[in-house]
C-alpha cells in the first residue's frame, strides 16, 4: 500500500468531519429557532419541511417527543445537502441566523481563507469522484505528500475553530 492512498483518506475525514460539524451546528439552531427558544432574525431561507414532518412535529405530546420529532425532521432535510464549500457553509449559517461567518469571523483575510478552504474540498472532490487523477496526466493519480495532507487538515480545523466562537 502506498502511503498517499492514507493521506488522501486523512485528507476526506477531515473535510467529512467539517461538513458532520455544520450539519450540527445547523441542526441544533434550527431546532431551537422552530421550538422557539432561539429568535429568529435577518435573513433566512426556507428549510422545507413537509408537511406530514410539521404534524409530527406539532402535535407530539411532551417536549422531549417534540425535540426528537423537530430533530429528526430536520436531519433529514438537511441530510439532502453538503456543507463543505465556502458559499454553501455560509449559506447554512445564514439560515439560522449567522449570517455574514466569512467577513466576521476573518475580516480582510476571508478571501484567503476561503480560497484555501475551496482548495481542500476541491482535492477532496477530486480523490473521492475522480480517484485523484491527474487532470494534466490521466492515468496517473495526483501526488500527496504527507505534508500537503496535514496542511490540507490544518486549514479544515482552523477555519472551523475560527468559526465555531460564532455559532
Amino acid at each position: 500500500m502506498d502511503a498517499s492512498d492514507l493521506f488522501r483518506g486523512a485528507l476526506v475525514q477531515a473535510v467529512a468531519a467539517m461538513d458532520h460539524y455544520f450539519h450540527g451546528v445547523v441542526l441544533d439552531r434550527g431546532v431551537d429557532m422552530l421550538l422557539g427558544r432561539a429568535v429568529i432574525s435577518g435573513f433566512h431561507r426556507t428549510i422545507g419541511l413537509q408537511f406530514g414532518s410539521v404534524r409530527d412535529i406539532v402535535t407530539a405530546i411532551t417536549p422531549g417527543d417534540q425535540e426528537l420529532e423537530a430533530r429528526k425532521h430536520i436531519a433529514a432535510r438537511l441530510g439532502k445537502e453538503t456543507f463543505q464549500s465556502p458559499d454553501d457553509i455560509a449559506s447554512a449559517l445564514a439560515l439560522v441566523g449567522v449570517t455574514g461567518v466569512w467577513k466576521t469571523a476573518f475580516g480582510n483575510g476571508a478571501g484567503a481563507v476561503k480560497t484555501s478552504l475551496g482548495l481542500v474540498v476541491t482535492r477532496r472532490n477530486r480523490i473521492v469522484h475522480q480517484a485523484d487523477s491527474d487532470p494534466l496526466n490521466p492515468g496517473v493519480v495526483t501526488p500527496l505528500s504527507a505534508i500537503d495532507a496535514l496542511d490540507a487538515i490544518s486549514t479544515v480545523e482552523s477555519t472551523v475553530q475560527t468559526i465555531d466562537s460564532y455559532c
